[in-house]
């Protein structure tokens, strides 16, 4: 699903770019720096600028940041993004899942210290930086990361994700906000500039450093280049190798190791390479690409909850033609890393091909420990809906959880290993399908609608750590 609504978001964007120039520049609010060292590559970059806030101000109370959004009458434990890939909205819960505010971010309001609202295609980081804070992701065309504090709704900072691109409709496309400790926060750049005369600041495919306490990026970039491979696409008279790119996406930090997943996936996304992880030690300043044989599209990587040195990754396959099911099966798969000192390992995969009658239920991964998760496998709008199951990865076991009425209905589900409590957005149902960990199962105890009047389908729900 993961890649499928990739190339999905990224057409639409492109055509409206065209229609209307939604992708403004934003010039005259931010600023550049001279050059400063980058980190991993030895080159140089310059400083994009901040849009808006400041973490050094006071808003009413004493809070910092400046004055934004309403202030949220509790510290919220959850979070609900939905969208019809036009608009979005954000939802804030509290740890009972009842909502605080239905709509506190929205693409429909212009709010103060924001120089870009919400577009369609919005994403949470992996990981949020704290209780205290909240950041959002808007990606394709907008290349903006925003950090909010809360229950304040004081805003710390808007940061543009690449500098000054003039005419040349670059977009960086910026997929997480990885934080590592108070002033140092990557963000993984998912597309690649063409333009060879083009600054580090706007290369892309690349991590991009944001410093957290003023969402100020400080020109420092840790190039991924490296691990573009080439591979053959099949036409005639005779097949072309073209450059398969890194193509960064979802990231989770363990101490000073950054696991990135790679879509490792051509300009055209008719090729793919062998499927990767970025191994990025901040400590050593390295990159190093650890590959996951047989399998590709290796873009998602969640934490392991109550393993800290454990990450798990979701591989949902590459096929051309497109969403051909054998090629599909054949490179598709979740793997469980260990990263220790002495490094990256690769603990356990299952492969959907291990089976003749898998379901291919890779799409939007949560882990639930080092040997389970769950995972989506999508419908064909024909004869099969989408089912949410549960995968024993190391029996291959697989337990359906919910099924929906739709196919790519079912988003990205948020797991609370504090309460066993799993929640799952289902845009068929409009609502978020609340399910209780029940003995070895789950058994559905709720189905709530997010913000009814505003008709947009939750499609994505985050615990708050």
């Amino acid at each position: 699903m993961e890649r499928d609504l990739k190339f999905i978001v990224l057409i639409a964007g492109a055509l409206a770019f065209v229609g209307c120039n939604a992708a403004q520049s934003l010039d005259g609010t931010g600023g550049f720096a001279g050059d400063a060292g980058s980190a991993g590559n030895g080159g140089t970059a310059g400083v994009a600028g901040g849009l808006g806030g400041s973490g050094g101000e006071g808003g009413p109370g004493g809070e910092p940041g400046t004055p934004a959004l309403s202030a949220l009458h509790a510290t919220p434990r959850y979070a609900v993004v939905s969208s019809d890939f036009s608009s979005s909205s954000i939802a804030m819960l509290d740890e009972s899942f009842d909502v605080i505010d239905e709509s506190w971010l929205s693409s429909g309001t212009t709010y103060p210290g924001l120089v870009a609202t919400l577009s369609g295609d919005v994403v949470l980081p992996t990981r949020q930086a704290g209780s205290r804070s909240f950041a959002v992701i808007d990606r394709f065309l907008t290349d903006v990361v925003t950090q909010f504090f809360v229950p304040s709704g004081n805003l710390n900072g808007q940061a543009r994700t690449h500098g000054d691109i003039g005419e040349s409709g670059f977009s960086s496309n910026p997929q997480d906000l990885i934080f590592v400790n108070s002033d140092s926060a990557w963000v993984p750049r998912y597309e690649s500039n063409f333009d060879p005369g083009a600054p580090a600041e706007n290369q892309g495919n690349d991590l991009f450093e944001i410093d957290p306490t003023d969402m100020m990026a400080t020109g420092a970039r840790i190039d991924l280049s490296a691990l573009n491979t080439t591979a053959l696409v099949d036409v005639l008279p005779t097949p072309v190798e073209v450059e398969v790119l890194a193509r960064p996406s979802r990231g989770v930090v363990v101490e000073s190791t950054v696991i990135v997943g790679l879509d490792r996936i051509s300009a055209a996304f008719d090729a793919a390479g062998t499927g990767m992880v970025a191994v990025v030690d901040l400590a050593e300043e390295s990159v190093e690409g650890l590959e996951l044989e047989g399998l590709a599209s290796c873009g998602r990587v969640v934490p392991v909850p109550q393993a800290p040195r454990k990450v798990a990754v979701s591989c949902v396959g590459f096929s051309n033609p497109f969403n051909d099911e054998e090629q599909l099966r054949a490179s598709s798969g979740i793997a469980i890393l260990d990263v220790s000192e002495d490094g990256v390992t690769v603990e356990r995969v299952w492969r959907v091909s291990s089976d003749d009658g898998a379901k291919r239920s890779v799409n939007a991964l949560v882990a639930l420990d080092a040997e389970r998760a769950l995972a989506v496998v999508n419908g064909n709008f024909v004869d099969t809906t989408d089912t949410l199951y549960e995968i024993d990865l190391t029996s291959g076991a697989q337990t359906p959880v919910h099924v929906s009425t739709g196919s790519f209905t079912i988003g990205v589900s948020a797991w609370d290993p504090d309460s066993e409590m799993l929640y799952v957005p289902d845009a068929a149902d409009k609502a978020v399908i609340a399910l209780a960990r029940d003995g070895l199962g789950f058994t559905e105890v709720d189905a709530m609608q997010i913000a009814p009047s505003l008709g947009l389908p939750p499609t994505q729900v985050y615990v708050l750590d």
